[in-house]
Parts: structure tokens; C-alpha cells; sequence
């Protein structure tokens, strides 16, 4: 027996990212799973194991468990010792292969502090549970012939229409969820049949320590992640490793080799242009009058970065790069003892390419307001980072950007320094809809042919300020390239296409 005197008030272990956490005590740790009749079986027995039968009645009778190794590695000796006598350990994978007959008492706080170990464990016993239960019903809601994609996002979110159409035209049927709601919707929609595939974009749907991810794939649910955005920087938001088990697909192929050090199964998948959102329309005019469209600086800034500290001799070192050399890549490899993950301390690196990137926006822009008549749609923090600029209020992706595009002699783009080789959807659905694209030079330019991205390219702001002119000189040249864009995008770089890739690739 182990009075209050003997044992610590509070045991803490060190998870699985190698982070130190105090393990709970108390009877609400323990959530039961199941309605069966029969042994009780303990997932977990938290820090004072002699203290359950207290919480839980069945544990008065002969019981088993299965215990987390590396947690159980951590443990003193009293807590051995405090185990029940009448406690039996099993293998997990007697539960992973055969589920369990009785009631299952989950110690929920391990799904945090090692969610690769009790993740499957979990999600066995959820899936069995939602099965048995649905299995009376399954008549009533019969497995959909069509192939189903759950897509988690908002029906007008970041890519979703795009990709929901692509995925239509490809035969499934496409369910859209609320990101924030898929613990609680899925096991709703696994108790009507199987999903194919769970396709998360930017990680959208999948909860910070994999619960999301281990119930689909005891499911039978094929599950993967496309970064559209800095992976590291997303990768914040993820406090497990089973980022590292999906395909995960990346928009900037500069992430691949850092990626796969880490162990990730990174692949690239740029980003494309849907037809229905950017149809060809009339072609732009033929004036030297340019079109901004952008944000004017990072979304929530402050808040992403607060606790966020950069040299000042390396902002300065920034300064005096020219173009767009002071990207995330170039931050990386001036503070290299910064880890890329876990935690908090990568955004220090993405701090210093945002400060760059706002730098390089400005200098473009203030080059080109001084030699051609620039628009620029956004918000209202450009009128005092461009003096004197036209500015207009920010237009709908879906129902007005085209428009805009097609109303400018040409169209600017200007790429993240977040992302080394990036590329962005301007690239894509300027040149379908019907609109001339002028973009800084970057390295994710390399997908297309040379003879097109070589004419509208520039590297400084002084080499961005003589394009308009220059092409607007050349009338037939420019409609002739504005063609050869339009063709060579809607014929390679839709998003049926990319999802013909992302399909092969994952087997689905």
C-alpha cells in the first residue's frame, strides 16, 4: 500500500517529441469505451495505478492492461509496485488484432503524450465500437458507389472549390467538413460506410495529436496533406508524428529535402488553375497600366510571430541582398541551430523571410508606381507603404479577381520570401483567364517551358520597372505570349491534372 507520504503528488514523463509533461491523477482521466460485459481492460493506468479501483468499480475484479513502454520506462519503482495484483498485462497487439470483449478504460491523457503508441489503440476500439453499432443499420445506409472524398474546409475556404470540382470530375462524391468538427462528424459518417480518402489541406481537420488520423486509418481510410503554405510553419500546429506517416505533398519543392530529413514522405504538387473559377474570357488590354492584387502583409502578423526575436545585423544583412535571396532557405542556413520542429521556434526564420518579403513587395512597387500607372487592390495599410498609390478595395477570388485581371494591361505577382521556390496561384489563373502576368523570378518557375517565363520575369525592382514598357512596345509579341500561356496552363496545369498525380501516387 502507498500512503500520500511515499509517493509524489505529481509524476511527469518526457512524450514522445522529448517535451516533459505532468500526468494527470484523477477519475475524469479515465473515459470508458465500449458497453460491453466482461474483464475490464486499462489502456494506460496513469500515475498511480493502485489509486483506479477507486475510480472505476470494475477494477475491483480481475482486469488487464496494456501499459505505454517508453512511459512505463519513466516510471519509479513504487509505481510498479502500486500496480493491483489482480492487474495482467497483455500486448497491445492482442487489442490491435483482436479488439477487446469487455469494457475498455482509456487513460485519455496518453493520447497527448504519446499519441504514435495509443493512437492505433484508441481508434481500434473506437472503429470496433462504431461498427458493432451500425452494423443493424448498415441496410438502411448502404456504402456509396462512388468513390468519397472527405475534403475538410469551408465550401468557399482556402482551395476547396477547386479541388472539389476536380475531384467531381474525377467520379467521386466530394464531402466538405468542418475542420474544426471532424473528431466528433467522423464516426458519424464511418458508422454509413468507408471514405476512400481524407484529403487535408494546410492540415485542415487533423487535430494537433493525430485522433483524426488514427480513426480513419483503422477505418480502412487512405489519408494525406498538401501544404500550400511554409510546411514548417503549419508544422507548429502539429504536437505528433504522424505527420511523417501520410503522403504529404508540398507546393515549393525547397521543403522536400528538409522534409524528408525529418522522416516525412514529402513530395511535390504545385499548385494549378480550375477552368470553372477562371475561364477564358476577353483578352487584356494592350496599355502599360499594371494591377497589384494582395495583402499587405502576413495574415494575423503579429499574433503568428509574437514571440518571435531575429539579429538585427542579420535584417540589416537582409537588406542589402538583392532580389529575392533573403528567403526562407537563406534564414535557415544563417541560424542553423533554430529546429525546424517541434515547436515554436521555427517561426523565427519564417519572422526573418516575412520582414524580407515585405521589403522586396515594397521595392517592387514603388519602382513600378514611379514608372507606370500601378493599381493596387488590397487593403488599406498600402496607402502608406506606396504614397500616392491607386488603391482599391479588396475584390472576391471567386467572383472578381478574374475580372480584374482581365481589366489590366497586366497583372503583377510577387512571391513570398516564406517560400524559396514558390510558386502561387496568380501564376496559374492570370494566364487562364485571359491575362498577362508579370512575376519576380523564382526557382518553382522551372515547370514551365523557358521561351514563356523567360519574357515576363524580372530579379529587381529596376528590372520589374522596365517590363511594361518594353512588352507594351510589342503588341503582337505579348498577345502571342499571353496565348501560348493560356494554352500551355489549361492543357498541363489544371487541377484535374495534379489530382491524376495525387491519386497515382497514393493509390486511392
Amino acid at each position: 500500500m502507498h500512503d500520500g507520504e511515499t509517493r509524489p503528488k505529481r509524476l511527469s514523463v518526457h512524450n514522445e517529441l522529448g517535451q516533459t509533461h505532468s500526468l494527470a491523477d484523477c477519475r475524469e482521466s479515465f473515459a470508458r469505451m465500449g458497453e460491453q460485459r466482461g474483464p475490464a481492460l486499462f489502456l494506460g493506468l496513469g500515475p498511480s495505478p493502485w489509486r483506479i479501483p477507486t475510480f472505476v468499480p470494475q477494477a475491483w475484479d480481475k482486469s488487464f492492461y496494456v501499459e505505454c513502454p517508453a512511459c512505463e520506462a519513466q516510471m519509479p519503482a513504487h509505481w510498479r509496485e502500486g500496480i493491483p495484483a489482480h492487474f495482467q498485462p497483455i500486448p497491445a497487439r492482442v487489442v490491435l488484432e483482436g479488439g477487446w470483449p469487455g469494457p475498455v478504460f482509456f487513460y485519455l491523457p496518453g493520447l497527448k503524450h504519446f499519441p504514435s503508441f495509443w493512437g492505433p489503440l484508441w481508434a481500434k476500439i473506437r472503429v470496433d465500437d462504431i461498427r458493432a453499432k451500425a452494423r443493424d443499420h448498415r441496410s438502411a445506409h448502404p456504402s456509396p458507389a462512388a468513390r468519397t472524398v472527405i475534403l475538410p474546409g469551408t465550401e468557399r475556404g482556402l482551395l476547396v472549390p477547386e479541388i472539389s470540382q476536380a475531384f467531381v470530375e474525377a467520379g467521386f462524391s466530394v464531402m466538405v467538413m468542418d475542420p474544426a468538427r471532424t473528431l466528433e462528424d467522423i464516426p458519424g459518417l464511418l458508422a454509413q460506410g468507408r471514405p476512400d480518402l481524407f484529403f487535408s489541406v494546410n492540415f485542415q481537420g487533423l487535430d494537433e495529436y493525430g485522433r483524426v488520423f488514427h480513426l480513419l486509418r483503422a477505418a480502412g481510410v487512405a489519408v494525406a496533406a498538401w501544404c500550400v503554405d511554409n510546411p514548417f510553419h503549419l508544422l507548429t500546429g502539429q504536437k505528433n508524428l504522424l505527420w511523417k506517416r501520410l503522403p504529404l505533398f508540398v507546393t515549393d519543392d525547397w521543403f522536400i529535402g528538409p522534409l524528408r530529413s525529418l522522416g516525412a514522405d514529402a513530395r511535390h504538387l504545385p499548385l494549378a488553375v480550375s477552368p470553372k473559377f477562371f475561364a477564358p474570357g476577353a483578352a487584356c488590354p494592350s496599355g502599360r497600366d499594371l494591377t497589384f492584387v494582395g495583402r499587405s502583409s502576413f495574415p494575423d502578423r503579429d499574433r503568428f510571430f509574437a514571440a518571435c526575436r531575429i539579429p538585427e545585423s542579420l535584417i540589416r544583412e537582409a537588406e542589402d541582398l538583392p532580389g529575392r535571396q533573403a528567403h526562407f532557405g537563406w534564414w535557415r542556413d544563417k541560424l542553423p541551430d533554430i529546429p525546424l520542429w517541434p515547436g515554436n521556434d521555427v517561426r523565427a526564420l519564417g519572422l526573418g523571410a516575412e520582414t524580407a518579403s515585405a521589403a522586396w513587395r515594397r521595392n517592387c512597387l514603388t519602382a513600378l508606381a514611379a514608372a507606370t500607372d500601378l493599381t493596387v487592390i488590397g487593403d488599406d495599410a498600402w496607402r502608406s507603404l506606396v504614397p500616392g498609390v491607386r488603391l482599391l478595395p479588396p475584390v472576391d477570388y471567386y467572383a472578381g479577381l478574374a475580372d480584374a485581371c482581365r481589366r489590366a494591361s497586366f497583372t503583377l505577382n510577387l512571391t513570398s520570401l516564406l517560400l524559396p521556390h514558390g510558386l502561387t496561384q496568380r501564376h496559374f489563373d492570370v494566364w487562364a483567364c485571359g491575362g498577362f502576368l508579370l512575376t519576380d523570378d523564382t526557382p518553382g518557375l522551372s515547370i514551365f517551358p523557358p521561351d514563356l517565363t523567360r519574357p515576363v520575369t524580372f530579379e529587381t525592382p529596376e528590372q520589374a520597372a522596365d517590363l511594361p514598357a518594353a512588352l507594351a512596345a510589342a503588341p503582337k509579341r505579348k498577345d502571342e505570349l499571353r496565348r501560348a500561356w493560356q494554352e500551355h496552363i489549361l492543357a498541363e496545369h489544371n487541377y484535374v491534372r495534379r489530382l491524376e498525380v495525387l491519386l497515382d501516387a497514393i493509390r486511392v
